[in-house]
């Protein structure tokens, strides 16, 4: 588990960590120099009934607050130090407010420098202190007070704390593993190495991980917990993870190492705010902040979801970020001013990959926010309607492992669920049915408008019924639809199962005016062009026409634009049977010569009974092919 310092500058907080932990948190040599922790420093510790304990000691100085906030984000409890002599001051408030904030509900207060006051002066701070935690989270906490210089007060303290963190303690290495990194460096003899909090989930040396938001795939060489080499580790250890295939120069602190199934990183985040008790103005739609998270950090605008919070109110807000920040589902964060000075607000992310929009929907925004629970699967599901969710991008949006997710949705009833070909798929039930019944109603519309239509295309219907939707999906649907009896699929599209062709009387006077003329008598049947100026139709209408008219079986293609009459090529078949009867093989002259046409002709013929397995090609002829039955040929 992990234990957070928080407190103002000179308050005692590194030597309360050097006290309890045997280490000087403070390793750069400015840090020496000033006698400041500037960054975030880390330790570890025993304590009864919790094991080790990772410490991390952050600045207390109002121009390294970023810093804190790195260290504070996913801490278990925190150690908030003030110092008796100087009491509250406003670094105290500050880190008090981003703690909670950030959803710590646990922690203690380390009354230090109690070697140096007296008894009064102690009660007085105290009480002082209990003030400051009024209406907050850590209201009820332990204040111990203690000399990090002398030790007094040390065993109590490490009671306290251990008693808290029992009380803290959460199940996090169910989750997906990840690691927002504060160090990068190079060691020789191993190359680049990264260090940081592990946030959830578990890492083990040969694993994978990916470099977000870079997106780049690493191998993790080796693992260390607390500075000592490990087989693995968990959640709320102190990592270092030693890392081939990535150059230190690709990597900064912000970067977040993670499960490799985790693949985006977000500019858009919709999100409940909370403001700060102590804001010192509204925050307004669109203002500019500083979004903290993990140990990233970049500009951001926050744009209100209705009317923005009062002081210490909350309300849903869309944060666009100006940089990409790997976040998921129920992850916690900070809004600080833009240049830097002031707290303004923290909140949990909803939806971190949401759609830059205008408008937004509250209500599913509040569903959202009950984390954990099936009312934000369910706000998800509903939102996407019958697009729906592969399973594995659903589990990333819900911060769920897709194996956890796909036992919650095979307990649900109201799901469907299809396999795609490249991972499951799932959506809601009504959605899909609402769906399937949009798209009848369109096929209706569709075959009422083009009566002379045998089916409607699949992307004639596809484009018109639900055009946004994946074509997976959509064939889903048109198999959904074709299974439940309302709609037959042919080759040349669909239709509804009472559907028949119907020309006018129009339609049936132009029909056997083409018929007549592609009937061969005189001749060679006219090509489209030339058959649309004998009837006097423009072409394009025509091609149309003899289109419908083909499916209908009243004439057939030979080629793009050359019809002849059904009837006619019917004859013709006859001929061929005839011929194949007699000799057993049929030669293109014989044909010929046996429908009384040209040679180009015939041949178009016979390539098209060869595409209906009538015949088949043997050297030079022509014999009977599977669609030809040998007793049919032999009766004549």
């Amino acid at each position: 588990m992990i234990v957070g310092t928080a407190g103002h500058i000179d308050h005692g907080k590194t030597t309360l960590v050097r006290a309890l932990t045997g280490v000087d948190t403070d390793r750069l040599p400015e840090e020496k120099r000033r006698g400041m922790t500037i960054d975030l420093g880390f330790a570890a510790m025993e304590l009864p009934g919790v094991g080790q304990v990772g410490v991390v000691d952050v600045p207390g100085h109002e121009r390294f607050v970023r810093n804190m906030v790195a260290g504070a984000t996913g801490i278990d409890a925190v150690l908030l130090a003030v110092a008796a002599d100087d009491g509250v001051m406003p670094q105290t408030v500050e880190h008090l407010d981003i703690v909670s904030l950030l959803g710590v509900t646990r922690g203690v207060v380390a009354l230090t420098k109690c070697d140096v006051v007296d008894e009064t002066l102690v009660e007085a701070a105290r009480a002082e202190v209990r003030a400051a935690l009024a209406g907050t989270a850590l209201a009820a906490a332990p204040i111990v007070p203690v000399s990090g210089r002398t030790g007094a007060g040390l065993e109590a303290l490490r009671d306290a704390l251990a008693r808290v963190l029992v009380e803290a303690r959460q199940v996090k290495e169910e989750g997906y593993f990840r690691l927002p990194v504060d160090r990068v460096f190079t060691m020789p003899g191993f190359g680049v190495v990264v260090t940081g909090t592990v946030a959830s989930g578990r890492i083990a040396a040969d694993d994978q991980v990916r470099l977000l938001p870079a997106g780049k795939l690493a191998r993790v060489r080796g693992v260390q917990v607390h500075g000592r080499s490990a087989r693995s580790a968990g959640a709320a250890s102190r990592c270092a993870l030693n890392l081939a295939g990535v150059e230190a120069s690709e990597l900064h602190r912000g970067a977040m190492a993670v499960d490799p199934r985790l693949e985006h990183a977000t500019y858009t985040v919709d999100a409940r705010v909370t403001l700060s008790k102590h804001a010192p103005q509204p925050l307004g739609s669109h203002q500019g902040v500083r979004f903290h998270s993990g140990t990233a950090e970049t500009r951001a605008r926050i744009v209100w979801v209705g009317d923005a919070p009062q002081a210490g109110g909350e309300a849903a807000a869309q944060l666009r970020l100006e940089q990409s920040v790997s976040l998921l589902y129920g992850d916690r964060f900070i809004l600080r001013s833009e240049d830097g000075r002031t707290t303004l607000a923290g909140g949990t992310a909803l939806d971190c990959h949401a759609a830059r929009r205008a408008t937004r929907v509250a209500a599913r925004l509040e569903r959202l926010a009950h984390l954990g629970s099936e009312r934000a699967l369910d706000a998800l599901l509903d939102g996407r309607g019958a697009a729906g969710w592969e399973v594995a991008e659903l589990a990333e949006r819900l911060a769920l492992l897709p194996d956890r997710l796909a036992a919650i949705l095979a307990g649900r009833e109201d799901i469907v669920r299809e396999d795609l070909g490249d991972g499951a798929w799932v959506a809601r039930s009504r959605a899909i049915d609402a769906a399937a019944a949009q798209l009848l109603e369109a096929l209706e519309k569709f075959l009422h408008e083009h009566p002379r239509m045998t089916a409607m295309p699949l992307a004639t219907l596809h484009a018109a019924a639900c055009p946004g939707l994946d074509a997976r999906v959509f064939r889903l649907l048109v198999a959904r639809l074709c299974a439940g009896g309302g709609a037959v699929q042919s080759a040349e599209g669909v239709r509804t199962a009472d559907h028949t062709q119907r020309f006018t009387r129009e339609d049936e006077a132009l029909a056997a005016r083409i018929e007549s003329a592609l009937d061969c008598a005189g001749g060679p049947p006219p090509k489209v062009e030339a058959l649309a100026r004998s009837v006097g139709i423009p072409a394009a209408r025509l091609a149309k026409f003899v289109g419908e008219l083909e499916r209908a079986g009243r004439i057939a293609k030979l080629a793009p634009d050359v019809y002849v009459a059904s009837k006619e090529l019917a004859k013709w078949r006859g001929k061929a049977l005839e011929l194949l009867s007699a000799r057993g093989r049929l030669a293109l002259g014989e044909f010929r010569d046996a429908i009384g046409q040209g040679r180009g002709l015939a041949l178009m013929a016979l390539e098209r009974f060869d595409r209906e397995g009538f015949t088949r090609r043997a050297g030079e002829h022509r014999v009977a092919g599977r669609g030809a039955q040998v007793g049919e040929i032999r009766r004549g």
